[in-house]
């Protein structure tokens, strides 16, 4: 027997000595059953709340079912990306590829059939004439365009000076007309 078992043993056999039997009492269970409605009004009212219940499930299940449309919609545009994506890398360059292989038994380069080799030597190309401040007096090269006029610009100064002219212009001409 355990000390337990020997405790509650023992407790039982001095009740029975005694004269007085030990009962047990059972705690709540926590579950209380609920009264029924017993009135018109205590009925309607019932009624009224388990259609409300019902009708706020149904409109949980509605958005569930939203919820699962879009995230399949959504999965399966994704997966029509990937598929898009690898179908044109699949698909023939609008160049021809040169390969270059270095290997042991030698060196190869793969030209695509149609194209001669060794290849036409192409020219270089001349870079863009760097644009000059459009500020009269200033030589500075151009850094940015102006926001508003759209001209070449160089430092703050030149924009804020740029500014004040197109200011003045626009002054001028509203005076003339």
């Amino acid at each position: 027997m355990t000390a337990r078992q020997r405790a509650i043993y023992e407790r039982t056999q001095d009740s029975e000595i005694n004269g007085f039997i030990e009962e047990l009492i059972a705690l709540p269970s926590g579950y209380k059953e609920k009264e029924k409605p017993q009135t018109a009004e205590e009925i309607h009212k019932a009624l009224l709340k388990s259609q409300k219940r019902k009708q706020q499930a149904d409109e949980r299940r509605e958005k569930d079912k939203l919820k699962t449309m879009e995230r399949l919609l959504k999965k399966q545009a994704t997966n029509r990306d990937r598929i898009s994506i690898r179908n044109k890398s699949l698909q023939q360059p609008s160049y021809p590829k040169i390969t270059y292989i270095s290997a042991v038994t030698g060196n190869y380069v793969l030209v695509p059939t149609g194209y001669e080799f060794p290849l036409k030597a192409q020219g270089s190309r001349t870079p863009p004439l760097s644009q000059v401040c459009f500020v009269s007096g200033c030589e500075n090269r151009k850094k940015y365009n102006c926001s508003t006029t759209n001209v070449p610009l160089c430092s703050l100064t030149c924009y804020r000076k740029n500014l004040l002219k197109n200011k003045n212009q626009i002054r001028k001409t509203s005076t003339i007309t």
